[in-house]
């Protein structure tokens, strides 16, 4: 048996302002086990090069205390573990740039021209969207040079971008990332978005409202990853949404928090199935704690909390194609809709949560558990009420009259601004609920 002995060189610890104390270093460490040598010259701050350090089979990265700049995503591959001490781990970004497109770019382009590329550096990675684009169409890529106000890229454009439609560049990038990667798992970090420096786009609105960059920015986006990872890491601020999981299975979210991020906390979708979301916190995000995309399939969300967020608790269940997913034993409370939504879908399963005092951002419009369009599925063992002296809550548990085939059984849903149970839809069955 090959045993491998791995001696560590202690570094300075960065400054916790960002600064570096330290020259750039290599990483320490060989084969399967490396520590990151904090760089100031490196745009992963020296992560990137020590995921890189490691062998062909995988392995294990460290981060230690200290605060880490990102200019760029940190791209993780097959069997390897990031891991950080919790708390004192720190990734954050820097402050937002943006930059509105002066001409055209059309699909094939390796530069764009730009108003001003006043802020951007050679080594940004930088996002580029339109009102016409959304999710999956947002362009990512590296700047590799600046001449004038043309930023040339690493890559190709695939759509069209233009200034009539308000095409913006902006050095937004997930922190960290994995694409088609399996035996992946990110523990104990924290990323900080900074939001107070990261308004996000200010330049051009959709339907009239401020455009909101998607889940392909998240601070953490797996994509077609799978047998994976994502454990006790909080996020705080993130511009966008806060852990992405698209498509891929088997993976799970377990011990984290998301907080105060403009976008949804967590976001799985794109055909993401059999994984686990459990033991989360989602709280003050602008969207909704958890929003269920895509084609999302056997997906369990229990043992969790979703507080305060601006949307629902756990919203977008059976939309576009979800089904047989779980959401059992979760406290939603005080969110601005519902605690929990589900639409536009069927064949899922809400049981043994507590929704209370929902709908802060339309007192009396949203209920605790809302069916909307949602054929075969079943409610059951919920608690939903309001404890608010003037109470939001609309009803405990509503549905639309175009559902059909519901199943609501032993729900507690007493004291809501109205009645407990207002269930309008076809075909289905009520037993042992209380109002």
């Amino acid at each position: 048996m090959r045993v491998l002995v791995v001696v560590l060189v202690l570094c300075a610890v960065p400054a916790i302002n960002g600064d570096f104390s330290i020259a750039q270093q290599p990483a320490v460490g060989t084969g399967s086990a490396v520590t990151v040598a904090p760089s100031a010259g490196s745009p992963t701050a020296g992560i990137q090069e020590a995921i890189n350090a490691l062998g062909r089979d995988g392995g294990a990265v460290t981060i230690p205390p200290g605060e880490y700049l990102l200019r760029q995503a940190i791209h993780v591959r097959s069997n390897v573990t990031l891991e950080g001490t919790g708390a004192n781990t720190v990734l954050r970004r820097g402050k937002q740039v943006e930059a509105k497109l002066a001409a055209v770019a059309e699909p094939g382009s390796i530069s764009v021209q730009v108003e001003s590329a006043a802020g951007l550096r050679e080594g940004d990675e930088v996002g580029i969207f339109d009102q016409a684009s959304v999710g999956w169409h947002h362009a990512h890529a590296i700047v590799k040079g600046i001449q004038g106000n043309e930023l040339r890229l690493d890559r190709m454009l695939g759509r069209k971008f233009d200034p009539a439609r308000g095409a913006t560049v902006i050095n937004y990038f997930p922190a960290i990332t994995a694409v088609g990667a399996s035996k992946v798992v990110i523990k104990d970090l924290t990323i900080d978005g900074r939001r107070d420096e990261n308004p996000g786009p200010s330049l051009l609105t959709r339907r009239g409202e401020p455009f909101e960059l998607g889940f392909t920015f998240a601070a953490i986006h797996l994509v077609g990853v799978t047998d994976s990872r994502i454990e006790g890491s909080r996020i705080v601020g993130w511009p966008t949404d806060g852990i992405s999981v698209q498509r891929g299975g088997n993976d799970s979210v377990v011990r984290c928090v998301v907080e105060n991020c403009r976008g949804h906390g967590y976001h799985p979708g794109g055909g993401l199935h059999d994984s686990e979301f459990s033991e989360i916190v989602a709280q003050g995000n602008d969207g909704d704690g958890l929003y269920f995309c895509a084609n999302v399939e056997r997906v369990v969300v229990k043992g969790s909390r979703f507080i305060g967020n601006k949307g629902n608790g756990v919203g977008g269940l059976g939309d576009v194609g979800d089904l047989h997913n779980l959401v059992e034993n979760n406290l939603c409370e005080g969110n601005g809709a519902s605690g929990i939504l589900l639409t536009n879908g069927g064949h899922n399963t809400v049981k043994n949560n507590t929704c209370l005092d929902n709908s802060r951002s339309l007192p009396g419009h949203f209920s605790g558990i809302s069916l909307v369009k949602t054929t075969e599925s079943v409610v059951s063992g919920n608690r939903s009420f309001d404890s608010q002296e003037t109470k939001t809550q609309k009803h405990g548990i509503a549905e639309s009259a175009d559902s059909r085939g519901n199943v609501f059984a032993t729900n507690d849903c007493r004291g809501n601004a109205h009645a407990g149970l207002a269930l309008a839809g076809e075909d289905g069955r009520q037993d042992g609920n209380v109002e």
